[in-house]
């Protein structure tokens, strides 16, 4: 056995937040680590890898107590994190960056370049990357992030690597890659601990899952005992039941609410759709298809040279910013909560606000109705079930499935007509997942609202869809409706869209 984790306890003062935990890693194992934000995941890490010492029960790596040895000690005998957003000097190269700390030296103390670019080209070489070592670290893809930072852990001997929500922002043909490395590493002896939200990927890739729930662990369930229902089920304590969009809701005739004709632009050549009132329309597409693309102009954020938008059978202007979409009750909603949602710094109360200052909240001389400001926000404080002490919390103190649910908040005060959702469960624990896809049904049923969903989880995707768009080329290429689809079905469409390209 390489790692075990024996009877170990963790408290902060009187609060207890690991209770008996006890875990077991084999050599070339990958082994899956769920649970909801807050149910101990990350402190068992920090425990394991030495950031936090303070504990009781015992950590033993390669038959060794190892309680006593350091972060710094514990990497030298091969424990490693990688993080989940990846930690690259961009301005370094990437030779640079897989030797940081450690560059080889020449006897009068200075940096050997040769040396290094040559062991870099080496190391490169040994994990199958084809990268040129004097790159920038900031050309690299995320997943090229991601895997340069496995390779840096690796060149330094690492024999267990904890892979802290490793895809999150990456799509799905990026997974995929990653998942191939991860999975040639593992042949050679690697092993690796696993963190993810995404249920579909721990049960495809992992070879053992521990559940963390309430400070505990529920370890041992090993790769086909559990399905993705049941696995819910264990992380949330309880009968969680997967949201679903009701058949009957997706075969619907719905009267036409946005109507897309010819818009062109940067990634775009005359895409034109129509997505009905209370319809729920599914954006399919390989990056740079032209889904995003087109998401992303519908809200302003990017350039439209052509073509026509009809808003409740009436022409509105093409937005050229995002301000001039939220008049036009356009929203949408980033795949990137982190830059493009929130504000860390802010209370829970004024990121809800910020869309709105402009309009509702606005009072002469620029003044903001701090009255009205206050009723909204605990409006959809209680209504997405934003767990905090209250509004006034900064929202940098949330975990990532309820700052999605105040950025959702943010977007839902402008009392939208267009919903754009990019990404909008990523990162986030499956509980928080299921109330905002709840959340969308309802919206949909009740207001009408129209909603443009883009997700590379297909089972999510067919989930809450009633209809699916094929986008490959910046056009629009083919559509279908979600009866009966499977999420193979979904990508044989996809790869047959971009194979015509091909041929």
């Amino acid at each position: 056995m390489l790692l075990k984790v024996n009877h170990v306890y963790k408290s902060y003062g009187n609060k207890r937040v690991l209770f008996d935990n006890n875990l077991e890693v084999d050599h070339g194992e990958i082994h899956g680590l769920v649970g909801k934000n807050g149910a101990g995941k990350t402190t068992l890490v920090k425990i394991i890898s030495g950031v936090l010492t303070d504990y009781e029960g015992d950590v033993l790596f390669n038959d060794k107590n190892i309680n006593h040895l350091s972060v710094i000690e514990r990497q030298q005998e091969g424990i490693y994190v990688v993080p989940q957003h990846a930690a690259i000097i961009p301005e370094f190269s990437i030779a640079e960056n897989i030797f940081l700390g450690t560059w080889p030296r020449d006897r009068l103390g200075q940096v050997n370049w040769k040396e290094l670019y040559e062991n870099a080209a080496k190391a490169l070489a040994e994990y199958g990357l084809s990268y040129d070592p004097a790159m920038k670290g900031k050309k690299l893809s995320l997943v090229e992030q991601r895997k340069l930072n496995i390779v840096r852990a690796l060149f330094s001997k690492a024999k267990l690597v904890i892979l802290d929500e490793p895809t999150t922002a990456l799509s799905a043909e990026e997974r995929d890659s990653l998942f191939d490395f991860i999975e040639e590493l593992r042949k050679e002896g690697t092993s690796f601990i696993l963190i993810s939200h995404y249920l579909e990927e721990i049960l495809k890739l992992c070879d053992t899952i521990t559940v963390n729930r309430d400070g505990q662990c529920y370890t041992g369930y090993k790769k086909g005992e559990v399905d993705e229902e049941t696995l819910s089920t264990l992380i949330v304590g309880k009968n969680i039941e997967l949201s679903s969009r009701p058949e009957e809701e997706r075969m619907k005739n719905k009267e036409p609410l946005l109507v897309c004709e010819n818009i062109s632009g940067k990634g775009m050549q005359g895409i034109s759709f129509k997505a009905g009132k209370g319809e729920v329309l599914g954006l399919v597409g390989f990056p740079g298809s032209g889904a995003r693309e087109l998401a992303r102009a519908l809200s302003g954020l990017h350039p439209v040279s052509a073509g026509r938008i009809k808003l409740n059978g009436s022409e509105i202007p093409t937005p050229k910013n995002p301000a001039q979409a939220v008049r036009q009750r356009i929203i949408y909603v980033s795949y990137d909560r982190h830059k493009e949602g929130v504000v860390q710094l802010l209370s829970i109360k004024k990121n809800i606000s910020l869309s709105i200052l402009e309009s509702s909240l606005k009072r002469m001389f620029g003044f903001i109705d701090e009255r009205q400001e206050d009723k909204n926000a605990r409006e959809y404080f209680e209504k997405l079930n934003i767990l905090a002490a209250s509004v006034n919390e900064a929202v940098g103190q949330l975990s990532g499935g309820n700052q999605q649910k105040v950025v959702l908040s943010k977007a839902l005060s402008c009392q939208p007509e267009v919903l754009i959702l990019d990404e909008p469960t990523v990162g986030i624990d499956v509980k928080s997942r299921e109330e905002i896809l709840a959340l969308i049904h309802e919206l949909t049923k009740v207001r009408g609202l129209s909603v443009l969903y883009l997700t590379n989880d297909y089972n999510e995707l067919l989930r809450i869809a009633d209809r699916l768009l094929f986008f490959d080329r910046g056009k629009v290429v083919t559509e279908r409706a979600n009866l009966n689809l499977t999420t193979d079905e979904v990508i044989r469409i996809r790869d047959e869209a971009k194979e015509g390209e091909a041929s």
